[in-house]
């Protein structure tokens, strides 16, 4: 970690705002242009104008020259699935040529439960390096599920690899969910009787595994808005917060019972009435849509995002990065589904991306102010509303999180690394 160092920007959107995400403008999103950061340790000191926060920094500050970069907080990915073993590329396939994929979720849990025969090397072969990934392109904190082992020992397996290494540097900070709820294993008959057992079983014991959230599959043939409200309310009795999959396939009513129990996000959402929608911004739900999901897919439904924007509500935008439905692991791809199949503004996807996402998981993350945790990506465009309009690459020039540089992948963040090297000695 450097000790200081001071960042000059031809742009810093810092999305420090009290204003609505609903069309919102880059003015009121926070823009100074010809910006510059200052950072000690792991938190911002200073933020503003580059000669106004060059009047605050210590000489000894390593100096990062980002003038031909757009400097925007580190993305929060506020729905992820990335502690998974194998492939899907089988069902990618199958869809393509318009026949039923042969795979399926209980094919990833197979993997999955192999693999975690030896958790650590799981950890270190497959799971770090798509985190790894994660990071390089921008995403500084990761929602992170737990789903595909469906038995006790092998959920707290992963909930254990999460508490090990949701702090690591060179990972993204993460934040655990326990979602037992994902599927039927092949051990139950039914899904009353799974239930149950999540219930009774897990659900009191997933908090001191360090679960932060608890999520269920409310989806036709999977779990009932029912079963899902009850083992909700008993992660609520839990101390747990409460995200959910909702009306991603069809219209199940999961989304209504989403904003009765006050859930923190309802997720997808893409078959939603309209009495629903008011009902989750009345509760200050967050709809976290998935568009990289919906395009993945070709679903004929998306989320009511303008609807949910218009009608008061935050949406966040978020990957959903999993082996069946969206191997997607880039944010900046993630914003640009968002504008092209939700008609959203670049402000509005990069709230999306940052502030509306934090906000889901009551984090401090998703900003850039004073005091705050010193993540940010340097984005290598010329202007904000570029934002979601380039996409297929990475446009990260430098990622750091917790006032650390991740990576370095290009030869400015390996100057910036070097200089910290000879700082520290």
């Amino acid at each position: 970690m450097i000790g200081a160092f001071f960042v000059r920007a031809g742009a810093v959107v810092t999305c420090d705002t009290n204003a609505a995400q609903n069309r919102i403008a880059f003015e009121d999103l926070g823009l100074i242009k010809d910006g510059a950061i200052l950072i000690e340790g792991d938190r911002v000191v200073a933020i503003g104008r580059e000669e106004d926060v060059a009047a605050r920094s210590p000489r000894e500050a390593v100096e990062l020259d980002a003038r031909d970069c757009v400097v925007v907080p580190g993305f929060v990915d506020a729905h992820s699935h990335p502690l998974f073993a194998g492939d899907r590329e089988l069902d990618f396939a199958a869809r393509i040529h318009a026949e039923k994929p042969s795979q399926g979720m209980l094919h990833t849990v197979e993997r999955t439960r192999e693999a975690l025969r030896d958790p650590a090397a799981f950890y270190e072969r497959t799971v770090r390096p798509r985190l790894q990934m994660m990071l390089r392109h921008g995403t500084t904190t990761l929602e992170t599920k737990t789903g595909y082992a469906l038995t006790m020992d092998g959920e707290f397996a992963l909930l254990d690899l999460i508490a090990a290494h949701r702090a690591d540097a060179d990972v993204p900070r993460l934040i655990p969910t326990f979602l037992g709820a994902h599927a039927l294993p092949p051990e139950f008959e039914t899904a009353d009787a799974y239930v149950e057992f999540l219930i009774s079983e897990c659900i009191p014991k997933a908090r001191s595994r360090g679960a932060v959230f608890a999520d269920a599959f409310c989806e036709p043939g999977y779990f009932s808005p029912e079963q899902t409200r009850r083992y909700m309310l008993e992660a609520i009795r839990h101390g747990l917060g409460v995200r959910i999959h909702c009306d991603e396939m069809a219209d199940g009513n999961a989304s209504s019972m989403a904003a009765r129990i006050g859930a923190d996000s309802a997720d997808h959402c893409n078959y939603v009435d309209p009495q629903a929608v008011r009902n989750l911004v009345e509760r200050g739900t967050v709809v976290t849509a998935c568009p990289a999901t919906i395009a993945f897919l070709d679903l004929e439904r998306k989320a009511p995002v303008r609807q949910v924007l218009d009608a008061g509500g935050d949406v966040a935008l978020a990957s959903d990065f999993n082996p069946g439905t969206s191997p997607c692991f880039n944010m900046q791809t993630v914003a640009y589904f968002g504008r092209k199949l939700f008609g959203l503004s670049a402000a509005e996807a990069l709230y999306g991306v940052t502030r509306a996402a934090a906000r889901s998981l009551h984090s401090a993350t998703g900003v850039l102010r004073n005091g705050g945790p010193a993540d940010f990506v340097a984005l290598q465009i010329d202007d904000p509303r570029e934002f979601g309009w380039y996409f297929g690459g990475n446009f990260a020039e430098i990622v750091v999180k917790g006032g650390a540089i991740a990576g370095p992948s290009t030869s400015r963040a390996l100057a910036c690394a070097l200089a910290q090297d000879d700082k520290d000695g």
